[in-house]
């Protein structure tokens, strides 16, 4: 054997096995990519269009659409949008509180551990207040408008509240909406704009209206002409950024809590300016801007704890509405 013959001998033994590795991982990808796609089959989504954010069911999950009726389909949104509802072991209120998610409509961010999901839902639990889960469509739709399909999930899911009130214990004349951030804008999109069909009916339970009766807005976004996708480049100020024709402030309009920080990129002139308009219809309304706070209430400032005191800002209107009754705090005062 010569020389050159060994060293290339040697040269294929040390490849070979590396090689014969590479193949094994591959082929374990792709087998496990297979068994991906048959448990997202027998969940019934199909595979690419998973949202971990949805989690596992709490409490009584209800799909948002009969099969195959759901409109406006998008092959890479969230297949399966639905409710969830969740029930006070002290029940001290008929009222019921539709809770959702921003995330820029490119994600319904619900967070197990989030101030404005399942923390805020367990808090208003506490205090004997039903609470429905809307997870919506996501990412943003590609053949309509960013908020549309959330908008149609977001009628739709009023719609089966109402239609499951007395089941579930509550007036469905009492149903409130609350979102931050993009949802914040669908929030007003269901506060202001009800009288406008998202959608076709699929159903009997269509017939039934999708007004809501009180919301609660936090910090919304894409509302005046400046901003209307993103940061507000003007900061709302000028005379010209309006309030977008989308908002349509119809018979059927409701009360609004807004919140919003006077440091949010997402300019809270959109907060002030709706107030505004609400406040000249007679319709009423409530509005807090909170020094030194951008954007999901992150403190600028020296304090950097977490901000939580707009939970009772928010109970507190709800009892001068006379949604929910006075109940003492653990301080002695009534929240």
């Amino acid at each position: 054997m010569t020389k050159r013959k060994a060293l290339d001998e040697r040269a294929v033994a040390s490849v070979t096995p590396r090689r014969g590795l590479l193949l094994c991982i591959q082929r374990w990808k792709v087998y496990a990519a297979c068994a991906a796609a048959v448990v997202a089959c027998a969940c019934g989504v199909s595979a690419g269009t998973v949202d971990p954010r949805a989690g596992t069911p709490e409490g009584e999950r209800i799909a948002l659409w009969p099969e195959g009726k759901m409109p406006n389909v998008e092959a890479h949104q969230y297949g399966s949008p639905f409710i969830e509802w969740f029930i006070p072991s002290n029940r001290t209120t008929d009222a019921v509180l539709i809770l959702t998610c921003g995330g820029g409509y490119g994600c319904c961010n619900w967070q197990p551990t989030g101030g404005f999901s399942a923390v805020f839902r367990d808090w208003l639990l506490e205090r004997g207040l039903t609470v429905v889960r809307l997870h919506y469509r996501t990412p943003r739709p590609k053949m309509v408008e960013k908020h549309v399909t959330a908008w149609q999930d977001a009628q739709r899911a009023v719609r089966l509240v109402r239609s499951a009130a007395a089941a579930h214990g509550v007036d469905g004349g009492k149903i409130g909406f609350c979102g931050y951030s993009a949802a914040g804008h669908l929030t007003l999109l269901m506060a202001l704009s009800s009288q406008t069909r998202a959608y076709e009916p699929v159903d009997g339970v269509d017939a039934l209206p999708c007004n809501v009766n009180w919301a609660v807005s936090a910090f919304p976004a894409y509302v005046l002409s400046d901003g209307e996708n993103g940061s507000n480049a003007h900061g709302g100020n000028r005379i010209e950024d309006e309030i977008l024709p989308l908002f349509k402030f119809d018979s059927a309009t409701c009360p609004v809590f807004f919140m919003h920080g006077d440091a949010d990129s997402i300019s809270p002139m959109a907060s002030v300016k709706v107030y505004s308009r609400l406040h000249a219809m007679g319709v009423p309304s409530e509005l807090h801007v909170y020094a030194k706070l951008a954007h999901d209430f992150k403190p600028t400032g020296a304090d950097k704890r977490r901000f939580t005191a707009w939970r009772d800002s928010v109970w507190n209107w709800l009892i001068r509405m006379g949604l929910v009754g006075t109940r003492p705090c653990a301080h002695g005062v009534t929240e």
